[in-house]
């Protein structure tokens, strides 16, 4: 295996790489199906349940993988005792723009890391769920690419996931009706990550993907859970009612129980003294998940 990590851009992101090596003793020309991991954190900071124990786990399965840890001010700067007079990095598109140059450099270089250019897949959890979203939705615009100054088709993903993420990420409409949605570090807090201070009504529109959803979204893999104390699940059912009235190819998954932030929904990634974070039902998106890569002739590992 290749382990490296690069910075990304100008705004503090950072990519690290866990790359597959072909063997002789089993196929020198084989090329491997890439996972871009895109870890949440409400954009206040990036979690490391969702990105290191991600890339093993697909690395296991022979995927190449690279975290996108695009750019955030850190948790520690919303304990209200900081300066929220500028805009955090974190601000959109700052965090979009990392995550497609990210991807353009992995394209750029994949005949010399033996990777399949033609399957590019990114997974992005909660927050990081939304930022894949945006990636998903906006990788044609003529506005992005010059963000990025790269050709769109260097930064476009061959399929997204949307594992728990949150379509509407600023002053979302939808209310959970299973229980009182909780609010991480205060909504201006999270809207302030998001936003900055230019908290427009196009701006929020901007980053609330239900209704940026055009034909040219790639295939989608979406899982959520019904119980999901931060995400309302109608965020999942409203983004892909787009999905189909855009006839863009997807596949859902409501799991009934589970918390937000499972991850990989086993004792790999649970923090909790509980196991509240462990579900053997909505640990199961895994292989779904891969099975539907196969089926969409995404991957051809097993």
């Amino acid at each position: 295996m290749k382990y490296f990590k690069k910075d990304i851009g100008e705004n503090g992101a950072k990519a690290t790489f866990y790359l597959q090596e072909p063997n002789k003793e089993i196929d020198i020309n084989r090329k491997s199906p890439v996972m871009i991991v895109v870890p949440g954190g409400a954009y206040m900071w990036t979690s490391w349940r969702e990105e290191e124990p991600i890339a093993l786990e697909f690395l296991s399965k022979g995927f190449s993988c690279v975290v996108a840890e695009y750019a955030t001010e850190g948790l520690g700067f919303y304990d209200g005792k900081h300066d929220y007079s500028k805009d955090p990095v974190s601000a959109f598109p700052k965090p979009l723009t990392d995550l497609a140059k990210t991807i353009a450099y992995v394209r750029e270089n994949a005949d010399q890391w033996s990777l399949d250019s033609n399957s590019i897949n990114v997974i992005g959890f909660s927050a990081g769920g939304n930022l894949t979203a945006q990636l998903g939705c906006y990788w044609q615009t003529d506005w992005l690419k010059d963000l990025v100054g790269k050709s769109s088709e260097l930064f476009k993903p061959n399929s997204i996931c949307l594992a728990y993420g949150a379509p509407h990420m600023s002053k979302a409409p939808e209310k959970d009706r299973y229980k009182q949605t909780k609010k991480m570090g205060g909504d201006g807090m999270i809207n302030y990550a998001t936003l900055g201070h230019d908290q427009s009504d196009e701006r929020i529109k901007l980053v609330n993907m239900v209704d940026a959803v055009t034909d040219n979204v790639p295939p989608t893999f979406i899982w959520h859970t019904m119980e999901d104390p931060y995400v309302p699940v109608a965020s999942a059912l409203h983004f892909t009612e787009q999905l189909e009235d855009k006839m863009v190819p997807f596949e859902l998954h409501i799991f009934q129980k589970g918390k937000h932030g499972l991850a990989l929904a086993d004792l790999r990634t649970d923090s909790k003294a509980d196991r509240s974070q462990s579900n053997v039902q909505a640990a199961s998106w895994k292989r779904l998940y891969l099975g539907w890569l196969k089926e969409n002739g995404l991957i051809n590992l097993f």
